[in-house]
């Protein structure tokens, strides 16, 4: 939908019309005011964006709660654990 200078100019007629001369000016004022803070807003929503998803891709991989043991040892140790908390023995070895 494309407007032309006549539809501009009807629209223009219509608000002087409605509003008057007078109040033409804070019409415009009002309504460029309004633009603003919208752009302001939807700004500021996209930099929430990003730097939420920022955040997302930061966050570490959430740790396992299930419990293996030790296979030099035996003590019951993390499914993350790289390495045993009692002896020492790296875990990949027993893998």
């Amino acid at each position: 939908m494309k407007l032309g200078g006549l539809e501009i100019a009807l629209i223009v007629l219509a608000i002087v019309l409605i509003f008057g001369v007078g109040k033409l000016g804070q019409v415009g004022g009002a309504l460029g005011k309004s633009i603003r803070e919208f752009r302001r807003e939807r700004d500021k929503k996209d930099d929430s964006d990003t730097a939420l998803a920022e955040v997302k891709s930061e966050r570490p991989a959430a740790k396992s709660t299930k419990e293996k043991f030790c296979p030099s040892c035996g003590s019951k140790i993390s499914a993350n654990a790289k390495f045993c908390m009692e002896c020492g023995a790296k875990m990949g070895d027993f893998s």
